[in-house]
């Protein structure tokens, strides 16, 4: 598994499924219906859920050489102390997915609102441009989650497409979905991750 990074104010560790204190610490955010204010049908019920996304990532940094990172603190922010983890969040290829980057990041409601899922954002951006830079990065939001929309913008993706999450996609069916991307993507790529809801 490669090391741990930093930027200004997060040390950014690799997800890794066989580190139960990780997965535990991905459980304890997924589990929080506080985090999952935008869309509350994803809290994550059972630690097994939360093992699976983690498996999924460790995945992507053992065939793509990057995936998605836990979040932590380098120095006390407000109420929270250094080495407090705050989130998860990075770029990925999960195994289901399209031939692309999915940048993304989920932080706990006490870290919103200082930048560290733009700075979260940046880091994941750079290390995808770096380790796969033929592959586009690509990110799928809530239309009604302004705040998420809006640091994509700030990381530098721009918005592609609009519409409702497919039918048979039910945690997010009849949803408007917003899907952002560094560069123009072919209409297959944009079908399959419009398909993902």
């Amino acid at each position: 598994m490669p090391e741990e990074t930093e930027t200004d104010r997060l040390i950014l560790t690799p997800i890794d499924s066989t580190d139960a204190a990780i997965v535990e610490a991905i459980f304890a955010l997924q589990s929080d219906p506080a985090t999952w204010m935008h869309l509350p049908a994803a809290v994550e019920t059972d630690i097994s859920q939360s093992r699976t996304r983690a498996t999924d990532h460790a995945h992507s940094w053992t065939e793509f050489g990057l995936g998605w990172w836990l979040l932590r603190l380098r120095a006390p922010l407000g109420d929270l102390d250094a080495g407090t983890v705050i989130g998860i969040g990075g770029a990925a290829i999960r195994p289901h997915q399209a031939a692309a980057w999915n940048l993304g990041y989920r932080l706990a409601p006490a870290a919103w609102g200082h930048g560290l899922a733009t700075e979260a954002g940046r880091a994941g951006l750079a290390a995808a441009n770096t380790a796969r830079p033929d592959l586009p990065v690509t990110a799928r939001v809530l239309a009604h989650n302004r705040a998420s929309w809006r640091t994509l913008e700030r990381v530098g993706l721009a918005q592609i497409w609009e519409g409702d999450a497919p039918a048979d996609y039910a945690l997010t069916s009849g949803v408007q979905r917003r899907v952002y991307a560094d560069r123009p993507l072919s209409s297959e790529v944009l079908d399959r991750l419009i398909a993902l809801g």
